[in-house]
C-alpha cells in the first residue's frame, strides 16, 4: 500500500470585508474535489461586515491543470452569484499562462485591474 502525499494547501485570512484565500503547491482535480467544500463552506459563514470580496493569492501555485481551473472557475461562478467581488493576486507568469491558453484570462480581474467581470456583465461600475 502507497501513502499519499499532498501536493496543495490552502489558508485563509480575513480583513475587513474581504477573504483572502492563500492557495499553495499543485491544483489539480485532487486540490478541487479537496478545497472546493472548504472554501465553500468560508464564504457561507456569517459575517459582520458582509463579505464583499475575495482574493486569491496564487503567489505558491506551482501547477495548474484542468482541475485546479475548476476550482477557480467554480470560485469565480459562486462569487459572481453572491454579488462578491473575486480578484487574483500575484499570479506567476505560468499560471497565467494556463489561463490565456485556456481562453479563462478574461474570466477573471487580477488585483490591478479595476473592475471584474461580474461588473462588465451587469453593467455596474465598481466605487473609486
Amino acid at each position: 500500500m502507497g501513502t499519499h502525499h499532498v501536493t496543495f494547501g490552502l489558508r485563509h485570512r480575513t480583513a475587513g470585508d474581504t477573504l483572502l484565500l492563500l492557495p499553495r503547491g499543485e491544483l489539480d482535480a485532487w486540490a478541487d474535489q479537496e478545497l472546493f467544500p472548504r472554501i465553500a463552506e468560508l464564504l457561507d459563514r456569517p459575517r459582520d461586515p458582509a463579505l464583499s470580496g475575495v482574493v486569491v493569492d496564487l503567489g505558491a501555485v506551482t501547477f495548474l491543470d484542468a482541475g485546479g481551473l475548476r476550482l477557480l472557475v467554480r470560485l469565480r461562478n459562486r462569487t459572481c452569484l453572491a454579488g462578491v467581488e473575486l480578484r487574483l493576486a500575484r499570479t506567476p507568469a505560468k499560471i497565467r499562462r494556463v489561463l490565456r491558453l485556456s481562453r479563462l484570462e478574461r474570466t477573471f480581474t487580477f488585483l490591478d485591474e479595476p473592475r471584474s467581470p461580474c461588473d462588465k456583465a451587469s453593467g455596474r461600475g465598481v466605487p473609486a
